[in-house]
């Protein structure tokens, strides 16, 4: 491995490097901003309060252009050429507005103002991951599911997995996310689904795990979920999906956010399951945030604490979490943003029960078992507009991982890095064709005594042209060449080819069709890592292959009306060497293995429902959102299910809002897992979870109760693991 390390930049060296490209970069394109056109200036407001609505998104169709509207509503667009224009106006939680046939005179200004309506369920928000670039939700040619500011507000979550455990065709075994059955479980290591921070891949370099306490849950602007492969534009490790977490932009009025939130778990179902003093089993979660525009330049920052004695032995943990943004916008239209964010992790680490009569007790001789973490992630992002059809962005990242974790006896691990760069042209060469094409760098870096020291690294081009055939359908064509490069070991070429339709055949309807495919390349814990769990062993496996696969989807979503929409999806996902953890009971070993051939096939639907109207002079809002996804999965080889996956999921939610008061119910449904690896003889059962949640609001102030798992329902999605007993929630949530 020294060679290895004669040919690859140390992190401190790369960091320099990535810095020292963009000040280049910047200081050559800055300058080449349009000066010419005519200026579009107006109002965004609340169009039943006439409130300004600061933070609100005004583009330019069929151009780059846009803008954001200050504390006052007001917007400004510059240097836009002559010309017949649509103009769009989008904000979370309104309906969007869309004006057309609007003539810009070169210099001169024509004002424009917009009235947005309130909507109880956020139906149409702007997305960009899609296509990578701002598109309506029902525009896009593949399935996507969006998790809202005001979605995770109400949820009153204590992490990312309870933002997201409610989506539609999301389900969570242990931490590992599944996005219609991509990953199962894989003790921690490879994830199916690519976990991007605004964009930017933040997963550990080693391990491939999530840290889903990185940030805070008030600083998430919107979560976007894409269903199906999507490497042709986002690399390596989007196999079975995406999840895109986008954060909070600072505010033009300047906001300081606060939230509490605790909990209490409920004694345990059976008295003889009771291990500790009841008093004891509790969490709390305290959190702050402060953003602010002043001009050109935008700060936000957040600061947080999590906390809890744990309803498990070794449940217990201590989390804090520190974030920083800051954004400069140029006079020439350009962007330059730098985030960073720094979580550290303190926490029991709970293996197995200690028996099916002691659920909630680990063995004596693991009562030592602790997992520390800490994780510091960093981007920087320039856009600069070269003309009204053409920009470029350009980022440099970096996450670096410490995790120690006593396998058996000590631990000795180093940090781990994962640095990347990425230049993206974005190019609209006429008013039929929107272009992406970029090229990305990505390096990654673990050390361990438990499987030595490795680097790998991914070289990625990439192209897609959003074609408007037909005023009402798009055509999306796009293709990606990927090498991974394992240092000292073998190289690997990853062709992900892509083609998307969306078709609206009448007002109120929306036909989508994809094809698409996906790759990952096996992580360096998969092919690398040795070490004695409990009473297994995981030995290693270097002849890995890279995961394939091909997604299939067609999709059709109906506005009934305004406040009423169904969506239903008919999907294939086709694997190739999906890599999965094979148990070998009579050895006691646990080994990484490529399994040919597999497949997932399935239905989903969704539908939004609500109903606002006045009562006694007060708004009443009824509003009820579910959905249900069917996936029948199989390895074709063996003609067996694949493990830890569920054939049915469903959810109900459920809302009743009057003026202030808000009152909401959730029911969780995953069918009884078929196939597990290391108890395959024990009952299983199947998910059933019933949530519920009351809130009021005063002035800027909300205060929430809850009772999480209201029927007390004992599920282990894993063996050995029991989810949650019945718990009471409260929270205090407000702006200054």
């Amino acid at each position: 491995m020294n060679s290895s390390r004669s040919m690859t930049m140390k992190p401190g060296r790369s960091a320099r490097s990535i810095i020292a490209v963009f000040c280049v970069f910047f200081a050559c394109t800055a300058h080449q901003a349009p000066a010419f056109g005519g200026i579009l200036i107006g109002r965004v407001i609340d169009k039943k309060t006439g409130e300004s609505l600061p933070g609100a998104n005004v583009q330019v169709l069929g151009t780059i252009l846009g803008a954001s509207a200050d504390e006052n509503g007001r917007y400004r667009i510059d240097h836009i050429p002559q010309g017949i224009y649509s103009l769009r106006a989008s904000m979370i939680g309104y309906r969007t507005e869309t004006l057309e046939d609007l003539f810009v005179h070169p210099e001169r200004q024509t004002e424009i103002d917009f009235e947005l309506e309130q909507t109880p369920i956020e139906i149409d928000p702007i997305v960009v991951l899609g296509g990578r670039t701002q598109q309506r939700l029902d525009q896009t040619a593949v399935s996507i599911s969006v998790v809202t500011s005001k979605d995770i507000e109400r949820r009153n979550p204590i992490d990312l997995i309870q933002a997201l455990e409610t989506a539609p065709g999301v389900h969570f075994v242990g931490n590992q996310i599944n996005i219609r059955g991509s990953t199962g479980y894989t003790f921690g290591a490879g994830n199916k689904v690519l976990l991007l921070l605004d964009g930017v891949p933040v997963y550990a370099s080693d391990t491939g795990e999530f840290n889903w306490d990185m940030i805070p849950p008030m600083d998430i602007e919107r979560i976007e979920i894409l269903k199906g492969a999507g490497s042709t534009l986002w690399g390596a490790s989007a196999l079975g999906g995406v999840v895109n977490i986008m954060t909070r932009t600072p505010a033009p009025e300047g906001k300081l956010l606060f939230s509490w939130s605790g909990g209490w778990y409920d004694a345990p179902y059976y008295e003889e399951w009771v291990w500790t003093d009841h008093r004891r089993r509790f969490y709390t979660r305290e959190d702050v945030s402060y953003g602010k525009q002043t001009g050109p330049l935008g700060i936000q920052f957040s600061a947080g604490h999590a906390g809890s004695n744990g309803y498990t032995q070794l449940g217990d943990y201590q989390k804090f979490n520190t974030t920083g943004k800051f954004s400069v916008h140029f006079r020439n239209g350009a962007r330059w943003t730098v985030y960073g964010a720094y979580n550290n992790i303190d926490r029991g680490f709970f293996i197995q029960w200690k028996g099916q009569n002691e659920p909630y007790e680990v063995d004596e001789a693991n009562l030592n078992n602790r997992a520390q973490i800490n994780q510091f992630n960093f981007y920087t992002k320039l856009t600069i507009p070269i003309s009204p059809v053409f920009a470029v962005n350009a980022r440099a990242s970096m996450v670096r991982t410490l995790m120690g974790t006593p396998f058996g006896t000590g631990a000795d691990f180093n940090p781990a890095f994962g640095q990347g760069v990425e230049i993206q042209a974005d190019w609209i060469p006429g008013p039929a064709h929107t272009v992406t094409t970029g090229m990305q760098v990505q390096q990654d870096i673990g050390s361990t005594k438990y499987f030595g020291d490795h680097r790998g690294i991914f070289i990625g081009t990439y192209v897609q042209d959003e074609w408007k055939v037909l005023p009402r359908l798009r055509l999306t064509l796009g293709f990606r060449y990927d090498r991974y490069q394992l240092i000292g070991g073998e190289k690997e070429d990853l062709f992900s080819p892509r083609f998307g339709l969306n078709w609206q055949p009448w007002s109120g309807t929306r036909i989508r069709a994809s094809a698409g495919s996906g790759f990952r390349a096996a992580t360096i814990v998969e092919r690398f890592m040795e070490v004695a769990v409990m009473n297994f062993k995981i030995i290693r496996n270097e002849d890995l292959s890279a995961e394939g696969s091909w997604a299939f989807d067609v999709g059709l979503r109906q506005y009934i009306n305004p406040n009423w929409n169904v969506d239903v999806s008919l999907f294939d996902n086709e694997y190739w060497n999906l890599i999965e953890a094979h148990l070998d009971l009579l050895r006691g070993q646990i080994q990484f293995r490529n399994i040919e051939r597999a497949r997932i096939r399935g239905l989903e639907w969704s539908m939004n429902w609500s109903h606002p109207s006045r009562l006694f002079g007060r708004d009443l809002v009824p509003s009820l959102q579910t959905s249900l996804t069917f996936m029948h999965h199989e390895d074709l080889k063996w003609h067996e299910p694949l493990t830890y996956r569920p054939e049915w999921l469903a959810t109900v939610k459920a809302a009743f809002e009057f003026d202030r008061f808000r009152f909401e119910a959730d029911f969780r449904y995953a069918s009884q897992i078929d196939e597990v690896k290391i108890y395959p003889i024990n009952d299983r059962v199947p998910m059933k979870f019933f949530d519920i949640r009351a809130s009021y609001t005063v002035w800027e102030l909300t205060l929430q109760l809850g009772i999480n798992n209201v029927f007390q329902y004992n599920y282990a999605p894993m063996e050995s693991n029991l989810m949650p007993m019945r718990t009471f929630t409260a929270g205090l949530k407000g702006t200054l």
